[in-house]
């Protein structure tokens, strides 16, 4: 009869004494407050330990949190490190991964919680005896790295005009060229195309019709942009058959176009893209008033079962769209045109548009039209940013505007970022100085704070 095999002992913290049910054949737990002691007195053959020193199995961001509307960004290692060991009265501690969008993390030495470099870790390795095969144990024990996208999204982009000038004379950068940085580093960069597209048709009776040359597709494209919205009071200026134009450029530039489309089914069919093991769906609506000079309705542009044209943000539809598409997927994003112009408060079509979208299941809903950045929402399970503002667009109105960076995993918006930014003379957007970004980050905190008190009222 062969020997009885000796068991091999994984020394391991109490708190991880009851979780580890999957070990390996032949591997027990000994549960000890310091399994580093157990290991060296000869009692493991194995230990699992609150470190980086030995094989990593698994390591989370502490991210040192503050209220999403707190004016605090940035601290210094030696600040983190005090937080760390004292507390704060505005800091939470928090595993990246159970962060929620209502806290924000705090940059240290400028580093977020996702840069490879950030410094504080919650880390767990295996150290082992000499002659020890972990190999297995390790693989059992490895979790593996939560799957992560980062979006990007600006608010309208209007490539007519004087940027539409520069593109037209084949300088297709100079739209985004001092921002094209921070659009190109997400995994997915998304903005409204708040115009027309392509050289066909004749202008519509309208306020402000616009309409970009055929090569601002390629210039969106050089930028990073992924994604247009195309569901908005503009997108139709030059009629269905510049409309179909400018779908096909976008198509072969590689820019995905949503919430128009050759017929109703195309305008509400949701843009999908699996991205770092997440898959996500894209839908684009818009709902504005009727304008008061013209008189002209953008919900005649409403696409119909065999006319080309624009996806309505009727709450019932979209409720529609979003349950429809959501068992595809793992998240999905909603882009809203819609509010009043140069009013900070959403409209009440905009609230009950965005609401829907959120209560049928979306993670974020993405807001412009206003001209103005508009307060961000932290409703239900979801987050919506009412309005982006202008981002390229050459117009008499304020300046100020941000990109906004998101981070979702497969649970949804776990981090966001507000990055001010500058609309100079003649459209084209820079970073904000630290001088003007603080202003622009305060106003939006302070709408957002707004928004939350009457959510709570």
């Amino acid at each position: 009869m062969p020997p009885t095999p000796i068991p091999l002992i994984l020394a391991v913290p109490p708190q991880w004494d009851a979780a580890l049910d999957a070990l390996p054949p032949l591997w027990q737990t000994l549960a000890m407050a310091d399994p580093a002691v157990a290991l060296a007195n000869g009692k493991a053959n194995a230990a699992l330990l609150h470190d980086n020193s030995g094989y990593l199995i698994q390591q989370t961001a502490l991210a040192l949190t503050v209220p999403f509307t707190l004016d605090w960004h940035d601290i210094t290692l030696a600040q983190a490190q005090e937080i760390m060991a004292n507390g704060h009265a505005d800091v939470i501690v928090l595993p990246w991964d159970e962060m929620t969008p209502e806290r924000r993390p705090l940059r240290i030495d400028g580093r977020s919680p996702s840069a490879p470099d950030y410094p504080l870790q919650n880390s767990w390795s295996l150290a082992a005896a000499p002659q020890t095969d972990i190999s297995e144990l390790a693989a059992a024990l490895q979790t593996p790295a939560t799957a992560v996208v980062q979006i990007t999204a600006v608010g309208d982009l209007m490539l007519d005009r004087s940027l539409g000038w520069y593109i037209a004379q084949g300088d297709l950068a100079y739209p985004f060229a001092d921002i094209a940085n921070l659009l190109s580093a997400a995994d997915l960069t998304i903005g409204n195309l708040e115009c027309a597209l392509g050289d066909t048709s004749t202008p519509a009776a309208k306020s402000y019709p616009f309409r970009a040359p055929p090569e601002a597709a390629q210039a969106l494209a050089l930028a990073g942009f992924d994604i247009v919205n195309l569901a908005n009071n503009h997108a139709m200026d030059y009629g269905t058959e510049a409309l179909q134009q400018g779908l096909s450029l976008l198509s072969a530039a590689g820019v995905a176009a949503i919430g128009a489309g050759d017929n109703a089914q195309q305008a509400h069919e949701a843009h999908i893209e699996t991205v770092n093991g997440l898959t996500l769906a894209f839908l684009g609506y818009v709902n504005v008033p009727v304008e008061a000079i013209s008189g002209f309705d953008t919900a005649s542009w409403t696409a119909t079962a065999d006319s080309p044209g624009l996806a309505w943000a009727d709450p019932e539809q979209i409720r529609a769209d979003v349950t429809a598409v959501a068992p595809q997927v793992d998240l999905v994003i909603v882009t809203l045109h819609s509010g009043y112009e140069y009013v900070d408060t959403p409209s009440p079509p905009q609230i009950a548009a965005a609401h829907a979208a959120i209560d049928a299941g979306a993670a974020v809903v993405l807001g412009h039209h206003a001209h103005i950045l508009q307060g961000i929402e932290f409703y239900g399970d979801g987050v919506i940013v009412y309005g982006l503002g202008n981002f390229a667009f050459e117009i008499d109105g304020p300046s100020e505007t941000a990109v906004l960076n998101l981070w979702l995993d497969a649970d949804g918006v776990r981090e966001l970022e507000l990055v001010p930014a500058v609309i100079q003379f003649g459209g084209q957007p820079r970073p904000a100085e630290a001088w003007e970004a603080g202003p622009i980050r305060q106003r939006v905190y302070y709408l957002s704070s707004v928004l939350t008190v009457k959510r709570d009222e």
